[in-house]
């Protein structure tokens, strides 16, 4: 006579993995900010990534051209003698998602890289907000 051995799960079994995976998801999701996070957070790259580009832009040119970021309350924009400056088929300004305000600020670049010192501040809905220090170097990083 065989012996019949069970296969699979409880319901029981299934019940608890799932109540589980439910809560670790609601525990990791609170402690990674979510979406304005997020929006505060790629705003923040976005306009580093313009002031990085301005500064290489400065250093490869062998006239002396003004190159210049500019922010506003709602864009970044990145100009060579007042006129944007092509990315390749697109030209800045690029424009912050809608509920996310900058600092308004200006940045100059001379041939070798430097600027004045700064501090933009990026807030968004939510209340969160980003900061990004500016050195006279040029370097520009999230603080």
């Amino acid at each position: 006579m065989l012996i019949r051995q069970p296969r699979g799960f409880t319901l029981i079994e299934l019940v608890s993995v799932v109540v589980l995976v439910g809560v670790l998801s609601v525990v990791l999701f609170s402690r990674l900010g979510g979406v304005h996070t997020a929006n505060i957070q790629s705003s923040r790259d976005d306009v580093i990534a313009a002031l990085f580009f301005a500064q290489q832009q400065a250093m490869m040119r062998s006239t002396g051209n003004n190159i210049r970021v500019v922010l506003t309350t709602n864009s970044v924009s990145v100009t060579e003698d007042g006129a944007a400056i092509n990315l390749g088929g697109s030209y800045y300004p690029l424009a912050l998602p809608s509920g996310i305000t900058a600092s308004s600020a200006t940045f100059s670049y001379d041939k070798l890289g430097r600027t004045t010192a700064g501090t933009i501040t990026l807030s968004g809905s939510g209340g969160v907000s980003a900061s990004i220090r500016v050195e006279a170097s040029g370097y520009a990083f999230a603080n």
